[in-house]
């Protein structure tokens, strides 16, 4: 039995586009942190970070939603490399994402919608420093995928799991996506899938 623990956010839309991509069957939690649903005991015995995505898999338990990702590839062999040098650059964008566009996103993404949804004033200084932030890796990002459709290459991966909530939330918090058309294109790609249908945000 498989259950993820999550809430509307682009890290646990990560750990759910996976499980829809492979197809497999689980319980869904939805641990609603407008309400500080991660403050649950039975959140902070399963992640001592009270956070989510964590996914339940029997007596596993895992939580980082790009852990869950690399987890998800590795037990079932599909959608994921094979090789050593395709795991390799699966944990390179992995990573790359993690350390680098993560924060900055995020905070875009806060401050250029959720918090119109909560009725708070956004921080124009952190946006401003975390578009700043991001923009030199998103270049990085926008000239890799002008070569190929999917991040590590001709194919769709679970790798493209990580990378399509990141980036609907970065188009979410505003117009910065328009200054990169291969990220753009590469977005689209991903809100056509009909696994991004289960997961994505609904007002």
């Amino acid at each position: 039995m498989i259950t993820l623990y999550w809430f509307w956010s682009f890290n646990p839309q990560k750990a759910r586009l996976a499980l829809e991509e492979l197809g497999l069957q689980y319980s869904l939690v939805t641990v609603d942190l407008g309400r500080g649903g991660q403050h649950a005991d039975l959140v902070g015995e399963l992640n001592p970070n009270h956070k989510v995505p964590i996914l339940s898999w029997g007596p596993y338990t895992l939580w980082e939603s790009n852990a869950i990702v690399t987890y998800l590839g590795e037990r079932e062999h599909r959608l994921w490399p094979t090789d050593a040098e395709g795991k390799g650059r699966a944990a390179k964008w992995l990573f790359f994402e993690a350390r680098h566009l993560s924060e900055p996103i995020g905070e875009l993404w806060f401050n250029g919608y959720v918090a119109r949804l909560m009725g708070r004033t956004p921080d124009t200084l952190a946006a401003e420093n975390a578009a700043k932030k991001s923009a030199r890796y998103l270049s990085v990002l926008d000239e890799h995928l002008a070569k190929d459709p999917w991040v590590l290459g001709s194919e769709f991966s679970l790798v493209d799991c990580c990378y399509g909530p990141v980036l609907d939330a970065l188009a979410l918090a505003g117009d910065y996506i328009e200054a990169y058309p291969a990220l753009k294109a590469y977005l689209k790609n991903i809100r056509e899938r009909k696994s991004w249908r289960a997961c994505e945000f609904r007002s």
